[in-house]
């Protein structure tokens, strides 16, 4: 058998302590009997709080408290109300059966519901009430209600506010009723709920313990009375609710359209607000350049037939100065001859602090024939035409010397940077620039929109190795950047919804709607993005919540009926109302309520 645990909440307790209290108790349900000014539940997190622990802990909570505040708190996370209600004869299953079956009209059809629920709870819907449709030829004397409420009865349930409480034992044996004469002399300014309160505390918190004997305890003779007493008050409690409660809840769905449109927008970070006249919104300007670099491996083949080259100096130890025709010819120290490709002067050599130091001159030389063959290391060249002219002390004293070695010649097949090389490699750059770019950019759009992301200008790429087309590796280098302007689309959907309402008398839902973007041009002078944006979805009739309500004040369900089928911008209706004897509206508008349902 499941156990109750009763707290009572005193005025200054804090709400840690009253939780740890819940925590501690070993009870499946808890109530808890608040005074008015309770500072333990004055913050709406407080119940949040109790909701995660008693679904942690799998006990069930309830509230007996005269603030409403805190019922309404209580109600809105789903713990019980202690209240008192009268009950109402419940239907067949028959006739539930059959009123649950009935499918409102889908065109300006107007549904009238009765019902006990919670005013405050999520929107009805014709799968969970009961509802009944009116139609122009149905008086509301045919209409069929129901009490659906699923909240508790106070079944006389109080505990004192004082700390010493005695356990009371109550006998399961029949007694004899005792009429009780009630008091009605009361003061005229005590609520009816307050009164019956007060009466339920008379009875059950100045209860004395009942003494056992043979193991049962007991009766006394003047609680049959007490509990008569119990019984009216709750009576004249549910007259008082029956009098003064009655909620309605008007669920409309209004007419729609489809719309297609196509508007040409301005985003700028010289915008400060969003413009319909100008079609222009706010946005941040962003600028992100970035350089990529990398080595690829030449494919090309090509058959070559280079002459090594290179540069030798030419010394002179005559006392004259030599000239030397440009295609004279040089022999290294292997026997390979080499040709100058310019004609030179070798100044003559001279005698300085005693010493003599030979004139010299650089000149450049080319390979007789092309091959490999005429690399040749370093070491000294003579000039072979001197000695074929018998002239032996030219010959001795005019040479040349090679201090760098020659191998550049070459013949055959070689590997070369061929332009298909430099195609690839740019496009395989430009993805990873790109990829960089938009990296950069989403680091730094902190949620904005962009819609020109991969429109990246590259630039022409350049290769550090082309020079030598004979290369087995080249590096290319590729730079690129992205101007654009972001902007927040709830700055679109605003402009977007002004336009649809200045030109179509339509309101719009964003989540609803169906964006497409074309023509995206970067203005570089004015630093703004302008682009195209094609619109299609629905628009909906504009519902005025209280103009309908102020003008559905106090009317029964024939004039509501009429009202709200005479408005042409509505596609149905549905009424709720609660408990289930409020035949009309309320006249007070705050117990009123309008959902409109898109």
């Amino acid at each position: 058998m499941s156990s109750t645990k009763i707290i009572n909440v005193l005025k200054d307790d804090s709400f840690q302590e009253i939780l740890d209290l819940f925590k501690g108790t070993s009870a499946e349900e808890v109530i808890f009997v608040l005074p008015k000014s309770a500072r333990a539940f004055k913050k709406e997190e407080h119940f949040a709080s109790l909701r995660d622990e008693s679904k942690s802990l799998g006990k069930a909570v309830s509230f007996l408290c005269s603030s409403p505040e805190v019922n309404d708190f209580a109600k809105k996370y789903k713990f019980d109300v202690l209240l008192a209600r009268s009950s109402a004869p419940r239907k067949s299953v028959s006739q539930r059966t059959s009123a649950s079956h009935q499918v409102p009209k889908e065109m300006g059809s107007i549904n009238v519901v009765n019902q006990i629920e919670d005013f405050y709870a999520e929107p009805a819907t014709s799968n969970d009430s009961i509802s009944t449709t009116l139609t122009s030829e149905e008086s509301s004397d045919d209409l069929d209600f129901e009490d659906s409420t699923n909240n508790r009865r106070l079944d006389d349930v109080f505990v004192p506010e004082v700390e010493n409480r005695h356990n009371v034992k109550v006998s399961g044996a029949r007694e004899k009723a005792i009429p009780i004469e009630v008091n009605q002399n009361g003061p005229e300014y005590e609520p009816l709920e307050h009164r019956a309160l007060e009466e339920i505390k008379s009875v059950w918190g100045s209860q004395p313990i009942s003494p056992k004997i043979n193991d049962r305890p007991r009766r006394p003779v003047h609680r049959i009375g007490l509990i008569v007493m119990s019984f009216v008050a709750i009576i004249v409690l549910g007259v008082a609710v029956f009098i003064t409660t009655g909620k309605a809840q008007i669920i409309i769905k209004p007419a729609s359209q489809p719309l297609d449109l196509k508007l040409t927008v301005l985003a700028s970070d010289n915008i400060s607000a969003v413009s319909l006249t100008g079609m222009a919104i706010p946005g941040q300007l962003f600028n992100i350049q970035k350089t990529v670099s990398q080595d690829f491996t030449a494919t090309g083949h090509v058959d070559v037939a280079q002459k090594a080259r290179g540069t030798i100096t030419v010394y002179n130890e005559l006392s004259v100065d030599q000239p030397l025709v440009a295609t004279t010819r040089f022999e290294s120290a292997d026997n390979h001859i080499f040709h100058t490709l310019t004609s030179i002067v070798v100044p003559a050599g001279k005698t300085s602090n005693g010493k003599f130091i030979p004139g010299k001159k650089d000149v450049q030389i080319i390979a007789d024939k092309a091959g490999s063959e005429y690399n040749v290391p370093v070491g000294s060249f003579t000039i072979p035409a001197f000695k074929e002219q018998g002239a032996t002390e030219k010959y001795q004293k005019v040479y040349g010397q090679l201090t760098t070695p020659i191998l550049n010649g070459t013949s055959g097949q070689s590997t070369v940077v061929t332009e298909t090389d430099l195609n690839s490699a740019k496009q395989t750059l430009t993805e990873q620039l790109t990829t960089n770019i938009q990296d950069e950019l989403k680091a730094q759009i902190d949620g904005l929109k962009i819609i020109n992301n991969s429109q990246v200008t590259i630039d022409s790429p350049v290769s550090t190795s082309l020079a030598d087309a004979k290369a087995t590796t080249f590096k290319v280098n590729l730079s690129g950047s992205l101007k654009t302007v972001g902007f927040k689309e709830s700055d679109l959907y605003s402009l977007i919804s002004q336009y649809v309402d200045t030109q179509k008398n339509l309101t719009i839902l964003p989540d609803k709607l169906t964006l497409s973007y074309g023509d995206i041009n970067w203005d570089e002078n004015k630093k703004s993005l302008s682009f195209t944006i094609n619109i299609t979805g629905p628009g909906y009739t504009k519902i005025d919540s209280e103009k309908i309500i102020s003008e559905l004040l106090g009317k029964n369900d024939t004039d509501m009926k009429a009202y709200l089928g005479a408005i042409s911008g509505i596609s149905s209706a549905n009424v709720s109302l609660s408990p289930f004897w409020v035949r009309s509206i309320p006249n007070n508008k705050d117990k009123v309520r309008v959902d409109v349902s898109y």
